[in-house]
């Protein structure tokens, strides 16, 4: 255990408002507990304009604080979406005008699906690259005229502001906060607790599948490629491949070609390449301590097997995602 980089509590704000959308509290508030677990000293809150909300059929949520009135220090304030039906009209303008005032003591503003639409109203967005659901879309821009709206991708930094296309995404999202807040090591750790092995960087497709080779429902090589995934740093060979497989190394190659479409050695350099792309946007590294990280021993690997299976090269890639 270990506290934050300054040494200070992290204070997390989450706000509560009916109608929320289960998956878009639950799955950030996950990654957070889990990184409770590793860091000492963060602090959750949560409030809004009730006491109490229903949530899932009979169950319902209590102990919701009041919202604050003076506007106070946050290093992350949440707002989970909302589903439309549950909304009650008469609390939406109070936490619009809340969140306009507490905004300024936040460093950092995360929406999740529908939250974004609140965020728009109270002028948060105005100049600003955001996302939200894909089905919101054309909604956000028509609260927020001024902002810069993007349906191409699952979540979106610009500035103080994180905002995700909803539901899964919320966990992305909060992951991606935590490696900037926290470091890739602890957040790579909570993934691996929720067995996410690999998390979406926010450049994706909302609807493009991420797990690519996965639709399929062979056990032994889902088991294969979560070894893969969780061990990307070894050297592994067709043989280990199969030793995990527990089937011949003719048998796998050709099995693995008919569930995936590639080779698993081909699977494990995109793998490696996924990995090197996040670090690139995520973290200062070198390409040489990335190609280390994910296994492809040094630079002159990676840029081998970038220009293989991916357009233009690492630099180019680290140089768009700093524009």
């Amino acid at each position: 255990m270990h506290g934050s980089p300054e040494g200070r509590p992290i204070r997390v704000g989450v706000l509560m408002l009916p109608g929320q959308v289960p998956l878009d509290l639950v799955g950030p508030l996950q990654v957070l507990h889990g990184a409770q677990r590793h860091c000492e000293g963060i602090s959750i809150r949560y409030f809004g304009p009730c006491a109490s909300l229903d949530w899932l059929g009979p169950l319902s949520l209590s102990g919701i604080e009041p919202l604050p009135v003076r506007v106070e220090s946050w290093d992350l304030l949440l707002v989970p979406g909302q589903y439309r039906r549950g909304i009650v009209p008469a609390f939406q303008p109070v936490c619009v005008d809340w969140l306009r005032r507490q905004a300024t003591g936040a460093d950092t503003l995360m929406a999740v699906c529908s939250g974004a639409l609140l965020l728009g109203e109270a002028g948060l967005l105005d100049g600003r690259r955001c996302t939200t659901h894909h089905t919101l879309l054309d909604r956000l821009r028509g609260v927020a005229p001024g902002a810069q709206v993007q349906g191409d991708c699952i979540f979106i930094e610009d500035g103080p502001v994180l905002t995700s296309a909803g539901i899964s995404t919320g966990v992305d999202t909060m992951l991606h906060w935590v490696t900037r807040r926290l470091g890739h090591r602890l957040a790579l750790g909570v993934a691996r607790e929720m067995v996410l092995y690999l998390r979406r960087s926010g450049q994706e497709p909302q609807l493009a599948g991420w797990l690519e080779g996965r639709n399929h429902v062979d056990e032994r090589m889902h088991r294969l490629q979560d070894a893969l995934c969780e061990r990307l740093r070894e050297r592994w060979t067709l043989e280990d491949m199969a030793e995990v497989a527990v089937m011949s190394e003719r048998h796998l190659r050709r099995r693995f070609v008919e569930v995936a479409g590639m080779s698993p050695l081909d699977y494990l350099a995109r793998l490696r390449l996924q990995l090197a792309r996040q670090l690139i946007e995520e973290t200062p590294w070198s390409l040489a301590r990335i190609a280390e990280e994910v296994g492809l021993g040094g630079d002159r690997q990676l840029r081998r097997a970038w220009k293989r299976y991916a357009s233009g090269s690492p630099g180019e890639w680290r140089r768009s995602r700093a524009d």
